[in-house]
């Protein structure tokens, strides 16, 4: 496949003598290494962007029209966030070529619309990257929790990962003065527009929340780290969700035995209506029961089925090596960190919701940590147990 580089990017210059092939370019290869690695290291677009204009540096518009990676006479030729975060998403920087990302949509108005990811053409590999995979990773992963508007006066490092559990739409942390005279004001978790969407209201204290959240993901990593209190519960934990698949497996043999018997008693009163021995309106009566009985098995079994799927994908052994040095590596970085690391707080969690009643719900990255989330009271009773030189015995 031929692939046609049509922009250069910074950090980059076409090859002298290959035909759309680029090489990195060493004047600024530095400087967009130090963007991606400010931004996997927790610092704002807004702060980066106030960096390379406090330090003279030209954008790549300025650096492409000039030559001048700084000029400390510039008037203008400043970075600015959407320049930024461009950059950051750009899967140039790891090697990759991508190419039908925009298409004409009408020639006449010359409208252009962004084309789906699936659509778009991607070829890994066509060229050296300057940045590596992981810090790649670490920078996408980041801006698909944040977003790309970081103009906040406050951050936090629950945003982006809370949801409401009703409306599923992201829940906003606000602001609140307290009712008391001279009272500073103080983070709140709200599930803003929800009389719009006919949702519950929520106000939880942030401050308050964040110390739970993060007392949780901790004890949760302190006890996988501690293999022998995992797998006692681990084994125990698989048993019930295998005798949970075979019960299913059992109600659902049942019911199609039902739903069976049901559609060969309608065959069968269909042909005694047509041999004249059951008249047509006793047919129709006793044929809408049938059918009514069936119909709810038929929800039954639907039901039943979804469980099944559900149960199975909780002992799904998919990619089960991969995740588990993953996960290895990424908690044992994690419990080194004196600080919580906002990245690898992303990695670990997927979303949190939050319901009416303030119920919490934590769903992981990954599948042994939502097992010890759901079994995280049992845990910690087997870990007392431990510490206590208490055997446990099934």
């Amino acid at each position: 496949m031929n692939i046609c580089v049509v922009h250069q990017h910074i950090g980059y210059k076409r090859h002298p003598s290959i035909k759309n092939k680029l090489v990195i370019d060493e004047n600024v290869a530095d400087i967009v290494r130090k963007i991606f690695d400010m931004y996997a290291n927790e610092h704002g677009s807004v702060e980066i962007v106030n960096y390379l204009n406090k330090n003279n540096y030209l954008s790549p518009t300025g650096y492409r029209k000039t030559g001048l990676v700084q000029d400390e006479n510039k008037n203008n030729y400043n970075w600015n966030e959407v320049t930024l975060c461009n950059m950051l998403k750009n899967e140039v920087y790891i090697g990759n070529t991508v190419q039908n990302k925009k298409t004409v949509v009408s020639y006449k108005v010359k409208k252009i619309r962004t084309v789906e990811k699936e659509n778009q053409i991607r070829v890994n590999n066509t060229h050296e990257a300057i940045i590596d995979k992981d810090t790649f990773e670490k920078v996408k992963c980041i801006l698909e929790k944040r977003g790309t508007n970081t103009k906040l006066k406050y951050d936090y490092l629950l945003r982006g990962l809370l949801y409401c559990y009703h409306c599923k739409k992201k829940l906003q942390i606000v602001l609140k003065k307290n009712s008391k005279r001279n009272a500073g004001a103080h983070p709140y978790i709200t599930c803003s527009g929800h009389k719009k969407r006919g949702c519950y209201p929520l106000s939880i204290s942030y401050e308050k929340f964040e110390k739970h959240i993060i007392y949780i993901v901790k004890k949760i990593c302190q006890i996988y780290a501690d293999k022998e209190v995992l797998y006692s519960v681990y084994e125990k934990y698989h048993s019930k969700i295998l005798d949970k698949k075979k019960g299913f497996k059992r109600k659902i043999e049942q019911l199609d035995k039902l739903i069976y018997e049901i559609n060969s008693n309608l065959d069968n009163m269909y042909m005694d209506k047509l041999k004249g021995i059951l008249l047509e309106e006793d047919y129709i009566r006793y044929s809408q029961k049938f059918i009514f009985d069936r119909t709810n098995l038929i929800k039954q079994k639907e039901e039943l089925e979804q469980k099944l799927t559900q149960t199975e994908g909780k002992i799904s052994t998919k990619n089960k090596t991969e995740e588990k040095k993953e996960l290895n590596e990424l908690i044992e970085n994690f419990l080194k960190l004196t600080q919580i690391d906002t990245m690898y707080l992303y990695r670990l969690i997927n979303k949190i919701e939050i319901d009416k009643e303030k119920n919490v719900y934590i769903y992981f990255n990954f599948s042994k940590l939502n097992f010890m989330s759901e079994n995280l009271d049992e845990l910690i009773k087997i870990e007392k147990l431990f510490d206590e030189n208490i055997v446990v015995k099934d």
